[in-house]
């Protein structure tokens, strides 16, 4: 039995997803072969089902010559999962809270003006929204975001002076926690228009930090879309221009500059850079001599609230095995501090990371107990995510007869029980 979507119907696989992409591009198999640099072999195994599973470096490839995202090409899901809250309604919530119409010219619909919140319980709700997107809760971040954002629009509204740019602020911080859970259901255009919102409140704002942390957030939406060189393009224009001096006075500026040099990693990664990769994460490093701490900011860095030196060694494990590297992979994520102060999600897909790269040592046991620990931490999250579920599937196709404790759950809790 094939897994199924929420509705019942059997999911695509990514050989019948490629196949019909590639049919639309008006693309043969050799063409293909051709604009990606991947075997024509693996893309016919893959069409035909042979192989059931990709390399993450493969899919990025395939997908970039479809000019398709990653997701799209894996079958991300486009809503909530059936165990996880009402999925229905999951993205119309997202769509008319980022999309009110109550506001527009000759629209007038009861029940969608808030009553402002005060300066203070307006902070904690946002704080609150965070902390659920950070535990990847997005079932109730996702059922809480209308009313939290009408908050925040009747806040601006009806303050002033100095107040007005307190509550620019937290709006900024609204839209960007709405962006991620949109990106996180696979509604990446979505996201985007909020991240764009996101920005304009942070510069009504006047808060340069703000203002570099929806840049961040811009970028990271840009890398899902597969636009990597316009991702990084604006993750480096961010950092010029925020250009902190390196002391404690500069605390928030700095750890945002090292945020955005390790989107910028990230992005040249992406593009096959690897050497900027590792000049960018070199920049990171240096700002862990003032951000010594691994520390989670949820005013200034939203959906990168953590920052410090194990975030620095987590993006250097994403970019090893962006090239292909699990033995270099696991040495950096060795230098991986066990602190908590690393949000759930933060230290879950970096464990999805170090999954991935354990199936390429065949370590496949290893790679079932690493997998088994992000499902303890962030169950709902894990749903969501693509690498996930290739290396659950990669463990699955590599273990021939072997029994691997542990595995079944994990092809229970991500649907791919009946493949």
């Amino acid at each position: 039995m094939a897994p199924t979507d929420h509705t019942g119907r059997p999911e695509p696989t990514i050989g019948e997803n490629l196949s019909r992409l590639r049919s639309q591009a008006g693309l043969t198999r050799a063409e293909l072969s051709a604009k990606s640099g991947v075997a024509v072999p693996t893309i016919k195994g893959l069409e035909q089902n042979v192989r059931t599973t990709a390399l993450m470096g493969t899919v990025s490839k395939l997908s970039r010559a479809l000019d398709v995202k990653p997701s799209v090409l894996l079958g991300q899901r486009q809503t909530l999962h059936r165990d996880d809250g009402a999925r229905e309604e999951s993205v119309a919530m997202l769509r008319r809270a980022i999309h009110p119409v109550g506001g527009l010219p000759g629209v007038r619909l009861s029940g969608e003006d808030a009553e402002p919140p005060d300066a203070a319980a307006l902070d904690t709700s946002v704080e609150q929204a965070w902390q659920q997107y950070h535990r990847g809760d997005f079932a109730h971040l996702i059922a809480s975001l209308p009313l939290l954002l009408a908050s925040a629009r009747a806040a601006v509204r009806d303050s002033r002076g100095a107040g007005l740019r307190h509550s620019q602020a937290a709006l900024s911080r609204c839209y960007s926690v709405a962006a991620q859970a949109a990106a996180h259901v696979g509604q990446d255009d979505l996201a985007r228009t909020a991240v764009e919102r996101s920005m304009v409140a942070a510069d009504q704002a006047q808060d340069p930090v703000l203002v570099a942390s929806g840049c961040n957030a811009l970028s990271w939406v840009l890398l899902r879309q597969n636009e990597h060189h316009l991702a990084g393009q604006i993750a480096w224009d961010a950092a010029d221009m925020l250009n902190p001096r390196f002391s404690r006075d500069n605390y928030q500026a700095v750890r945002m500059w090292g945020r955005l040099r390790l989107s910028s990693a990230t992005a040249f990664s992406r593009q096959d850079d690897y050497q900027g990769a590792r000049e960018m994460l070199d920049d990171a490093q240096r700002c862990t001599l003032v951000v010594d701490l691994d520390a989670v900011d949820y005013v200034n860095g939203g959906h990168n609230a953590a920052f410090g030196p194990s975030k620095v060694a987590m993006v250097r494990t994403e970019v090893a095995m962006a090239q292909h590297r699990p033995a270099e992979a696991l040495r950096a994520a060795g230098t991986v501090s066990p602190t908590t102060r690393i949000p759930p999600m933060t230290r879950s897909r970096h464990l999805l990371d170090v999954a991935h790269a354990q199936t390429w040592e065949g370590q496949y046991a290893d790679a079932v107990g690493t997998l088994t620990r992000v499902h303890g931490m962030a169950p709902e999250w894990m749903r969501y995510q693509v690498l996930a579920r290739e290396v659950v599937r990669l463990v699955q196709d590599s273990k021939g007869r072997r029994r691997i404790d542990g595995l079944a759950p994990l092809l229970r809790h991500m649907n791919l029980i009946g493949t």
